[in-house]
């Protein structure tokens, strides 16, 4: 049988979602909470592998098993027992074997935060920057990125991936009555680093450093040797995976165990 797990994590502590030697990931902790309930190795899919330091809001995971003692719709319980206060699944579910967390994905969404006033209790979910930021520039640079593009230019030059075409399809900026500015994004895919060195880019062009054609140079001329700033990663937080609806995990059971619907 396969489960999907839909869960939650702040990233502060952990060396990004994929298993390391030597290192504490997200991945690696639930592995260990699901050899701790089957009493051996269970191997996990993630929907994407979340770098260092980022965080979580709409993670989808999934994996295989024999059988289980407990029902699909309360596996959550039972892990949360397992599990750091960091990380929690929100629901899990019993999905089709054709349902595959990464490859079925159809969307991606991702929330970037930056903080203009500072906030020691927002430290490791914001980025602080001291400097004024132009609003509508960083509109503007936000209209340039929707559509398909190769994303070379904001790709993490060590990437294996060769397939750098992403088709976006929501990128917009807010700021709230705090000053708190907000990057959402929609895209069918990311590549590594790409949310953040957007980020990075468009607050540059937004306080003035950079002229908006030197953004959309990069845009135009795909270039994995490209200059760019990389956003930190504290401020990025994956919001939610959507899949196609023969394949969209049915939550609601787990949803009433816990009393939400």
């Amino acid at each position: 049988m396969r489960i999907a797990l839909l869960l939650q994590y702040d990233g502060t502590g952990y060396h990004g979602w994929q298993i390391q030697l030597e290192q504490v990931t997200v991945q690696g902790v639930l592995e260990k909470a699901l050899k701790q309930m089957y009493g051996c190795h269970v191997g996990l899919m993630g929907s994407g592998r979340t770098d260092s330091g980022v965080h979580a809001l709409g993670q989808v995971a999934h994996y295989d098993v024999d059988q289980s003692d407990v029902p699909p719709e309360k596996i959550w319980m039972a892990l949360n027992r397992m599990l750091p206060k960091d990380i929690r699944i929100v629901a899990s579910a019993e999905v089709n074997t054709d349902f595959h967390s990464r490859f079925s994905a159809r969307e991606r969404s991702y929330q970037y935060r930056i903080n203009t006033r500072q906030n020691v209790l927002d430290r490791n979910m914001r980025w602080y920057i001291r400097y004024p930021v132009d609003m509508s520039r960083l509109e503007t640079t936000a209209t340039h990125i929707m559509g398909r593009h190769d994303f070379s230019s904001f790709c993490y030059a060590g990437t294996e991936t060769t397939n750098m075409i992403c088709n976006v399809m929501e990128a917009s900026w807010f700021k709230n009555r705090d000053g708190e500015l907000m990057f959402q994004v929609k895209a069918d895919r990311f590549l590594h680093h790409m949310v953040r060195m957007l980020v990075g880019c468009m607050v540059e062009v937004g306080r003035g450093k950079w002229q908006m054609d030197e953004f959309q140079r990069l845009l135009l001329n795909p270039d994995r040797k490209a200059h760019v700033i990389t956003a930190p990663a504290k401020g990025l937080a994956l919001m939610q995976v959507a899949y196609p609806p023969e394949l969209q995990p049915d939550w609601t059971q787990a949803e009433r165990a816990m009393g939400k619907a």
